[in-house]
């Protein structure tokens, strides 16, 4: 078995940790926020969670919709900060549905607790292992 001279899988590594990053981090490239779309939806639903890149000074916003005290929905996007101080009222199927909100001025910041930005990142570096290759040590 012959080894190779120096360590030619660390610059591949490299080459795609750094486009996986770039990949799940698509705010890097530009001033908008990327966020969570979501829209309203029952609490007792699972919701597909998109990206959407927000427009300019637009904050990733989550909301919680109640009738009275009883939580009925969610929903998630983007909102001005303004407007993330308010709550807001609407009609949903008859009922008076009160939505109050909480924003977060970072890349993917409302996203549910099972989708966080650190199992993202553990998930890029496991694949980039595996996809170049585990190195062989053995040589020497």
């Amino acid at each position: 078995m012959q080894c190779k001279a120096g360590l030619p899988w660390l610059s591949s590594l490299l080459v795609l940790v750094l486009v996986l990053v770039l990949v799940l981090q698509p705010g890097v490239l530009c001033d908008s926020l990327v966020c969570y779309f979501c829209a309203p939806t029952s609490l007792n639903r699972t919701c597909k969670h998109v990206l959407s890149e927000c427009p300019a000074r637009e904050l990733c916003s989550t909301g919680d919709g109640r009738f009275g005290r009883a939580p009925l929905l969610f929903s998630k996007g983007c909102m001005s900060r303004s407007d993330c101080a308010r709550p807001k009222s609407a009609v949903v199927r008859g009922n008076n549905v009160t939505f109050t909100y909480s924003c977060c001025g970072r890349n993917y910041c409302n996203s549910s607790p099972r989708i966080t930005r650190s199992a993202l990142t553990v998930t890029a570096i496991a694949v980039s292992v595996f996809a170049v290759g585990w190195p062989d040590l053995t040589c020497g």
